[in-house]
Parts: C-alpha cells; structure tokens; sequence
C-alpha cells in the first residue's frame, strides 16, 4: 500500500470519527431516537467514498478502524457499543464491496444499505458480543413475557399485535436499508466527482 493511500485512509477515518465525536455525541446527548439513522449513513458515506477513492480492499475496514479509535475520546460516557457499531458497519461494507478497485454502483448501494442497517440489530447482537452470552438469556425471559403479554392480551402492550409489530419492524428495517442504500450512492457520486478532479495519472478509466 503506497503512502497516499494510508494518508486517505486516515483523513477518511478521521473525518468519520470526528463526526461520531462532535455531531454523534451531540445527538445521543439530546436522547433523539433517529440519532442512528442519522450517524449510520453519514459515516458510511464517507467510509464508502473513500473505499472507492483509495481503490484497494481493505480501506475500509482500516476507515473504521481509525474511526472507532477516535470515537474512544468521546466524552459521551460508554463508547465500547458505539465503537464495535463502527468496526462491524465497516466490516459489512468491506465484505460487499471486497474484489474490484472500483466497486460497481450497485455494490456501493448494497454495501450501504446493508451496514446503516446493522444499526437495527446491533444494540441486541453488540450486546451479546460485550457482555457474552448470558445477555441473551435476559433478553429470552424479556422476550417471551412480552409475546406472553401479546398473545394473552393483544391489545394491552402498545396496542399492537404480534402482526403489527412484526409490520412495525419491518417497516424500520426498510427504512435503514432504504437510507443506507441511498448514503451508498452518494458515497458512489461524491467519490466519481473527486476522482474526476485527481491528475490523470490517478484518475482511472471508469470514472
């Protein structure tokens, strides 16, 4: 790997990290629930533009990375959850858009809806990871009394159905992938633009 490409791994890395640090930190602190779908994408944009920037396998894991250690100065209190988010967001997007130098436009689309959606799973899977599997043994008893607290008397949590809320969670995960899909493209368009403008030297065929 070429010194240009560890410096854009680490301006990319620390753009994402500064934004999880400064705009992250700012949303969780205002305890808004679309906090993560609205760190998700922006940091996988970058994360992406710069995969397809740099145009080596690997960049993007090594994004997260120097994200995730970044986001270990924030000062919004537990940040081990928030930096293994990162690591696993950059890892699903390394692993889709892993193989050409310049992953085509649909790998960067999928790549991003598929990694802004972690963000639906992970508060539960991240979890497990930390705490290990005894987590999932508390989340099973929660689990089963609320479908017990559903089934008997469907009407009295939430008012939903067992139905509605699977409809309810399917709707939230279109969402994040529908976001995620589209923070790919722009990833995909902002980094075409920038190549454009790198010496011809740099510049490859297909942008």
């Amino acid at each position: 790997m070429q010194t240009r490409d560890v410096i854009r791994i680490a301006m990319f890395g620390a753009l994402w990290g500064a934004l999880e640090v400064s705009v992250g930190t700012w949303l969780h602190a205002l305890g808004l629930p679309v906090a993560g779908l609205i760190m998700a994408p922006l940091g996988v944009t970058v994360a992406l533009a710069g995969r397809r920037i740099i145009g080596r396998n690997g960049s993007v894991i090594a994004i997260a990375a120097v994200a995730a250690a970044l986001k270990a100065v924030s000062f919004g209190g537990m940040v081990l959850s928030p930096m293994l988010a990162i690591l696993l967001q950059g890892a699903i997007a390394e692993a889709v858009t892993f193989g050409p130098a310049r992953p085509a436009r649909w790998r960067m689309a999928l790549a991003g809806a598929l990694a802004v959606c972690w963000n639906v799973f992970h508060p539960i899977v991240g979890q497990g990871i930390l705490a290990g599997r005894g987590v999932y043994a508390m989340y099973l008893v929660v689990i089963e009394r609320a479908l017990e607290l559903l089934f008997q008397r469907p009407l009295d949590l939430l008012g939903m159905s067992p139905a509605m809320a699977l409809a309810a969670l399917g709707g939230v995960v279109a969402i994040y992938l529908v976001v995620g899909a589209l923070a790919g493209l722009m990833a995909d368009a902002i980094a075409a633009g920038a190549l454009r403008r790198l010496r011809p030297e740099e510049a490859p065929d297909d942008c």
